[in-house]
């Protein structure tokens, strides 16, 4: 630690707070000791920590399925230094059994809750850990997809698919109902989060006796996948299908894919910021998040063709 804080030009105690994310470090500051010490390959000593701090720097993340808001919050914890425990409890004998043993023991610092509705009698389990707990609800995804048919809307699309991410429920298809656009069983498809289950996605909706005009994918990458194999069949993206994503991943930009951003990847990293402020003995404040679309090559007015 002293030879970090040398080579970057502050206190060890510096070090200490910044490499830590304790508060009393600017942002800046804070950035530059990280970058020494990755360059100096240096890494906390995580066993002398607990024992000098009481920090375990470790956080539990119980979720119901794999999701985006997962991968924001999963990188957002590592890049702070922190370890993992994950347990995807996605059926109800893994979940009982989950509180029943609460196997975290005095092992985590906070606990991360994803897309979970927790039982009193859950609650209570967790709260015998007596750590900091923060649960993340999925209002946003909502929210992003009202946003992303208002869009669709104003373009004239009234035949549209909605693609979800498995373990996501069924009932987002409401939200298309609500606003009067034509909702068929086929054109609810649920895949894989991934490039492969977005392709697959497309021979899911060829087999229907016609394709939507517009596809809405919860998920960045299989909104990827569904490009991709439209572009390789030679199909126009958008005159004949126009797609907008709800996780506004990078790749969805590199692209040139329409995507509602903040509300997925981006819910998983503020929800960490959250939580690190209940450990550090602050309070937080209910806030409705900003989400913004952005309008880009694959969403346009329906086409000729449909």
């Amino acid at each position: 630690m002293s030879d970090v804080a040398k080579a970057a030009g502050v206190s060890a105690a510096t070090v200490s707070r910044a490499l830590r994310g304790e508060p009393g470090v600017s942002e800046a500051t804070r950035q530059h000791v990280s970058d020494v010490a990755r360059r100096m390959k240096y890494a906390i000593a995580r066993d002398a920590s607990s024992l000098a701090g009481g920090r375990r720097y470790a956080i539990a993340v119980l979720t119901s399925e794999v999701s985006p808001v997962l991968a924001g919050a999963e990188s957002a914890l590592r890049q702070a230094g922190y370890d993992v425990l994950l347990y995807v409890l996605s059926d109800a004998g893994a979940r009982e059994k989950f509180f029943d043993e609460l196997p975290l023991g005095r092992r985590v610092d906070g606990v991360l809750l994803l897309s979970m509705s927790m039982t009193e009698a859950e609650r209570a389990a967790l709260e015998s850990l007596e750590v900091p707990h923060l649960t993340v609800d999925d209002a946003d995804l909502r929210r992003a997809l009202q946003t992303a048919v208002e869009h669709l809307l104003a373009l004239g699309h009234r035949d549209v698919a909605l693609v979800l991410a498995d373990g996501i429920d069924e009932s987002y298809d409401e939200i298309l109902v609500a606003a009067g656009l034509t909702v068929r069983p086929e054109w609810t498809v649920w895949c894989s989060p991934t490039v492969d289950g977005g392709e697959q996605v497309v021979d899911v909706l060829l087999d229907g006796e016609r394709l939507p005009t517009a596809v809405i994918s919860s998920n960045g990458a299989a909104a990827l996948g569904i490009y991709l194999r439209m572009q390789r069949d030679g199909r126009l993206v958008p005159d004949e299908l126009s797609i907008v994503s709800l996780d506004g991943q990078e790749l969805t930009r590199v692209v040139g894919l329409t995507a509602v951003e903040g509300a997925a990847k981006e819910l998983g990293e503020r929800a960490v910021a959250d939580l690190f402020t209940l450990i550090r003995g602050g309070e937080i404040e209910p806030a409705e998040h900003p989400l913004r679309l952005v309008v880009r090559n694959s969403s346009g007015p329906v086409g000729a063709v449909g």
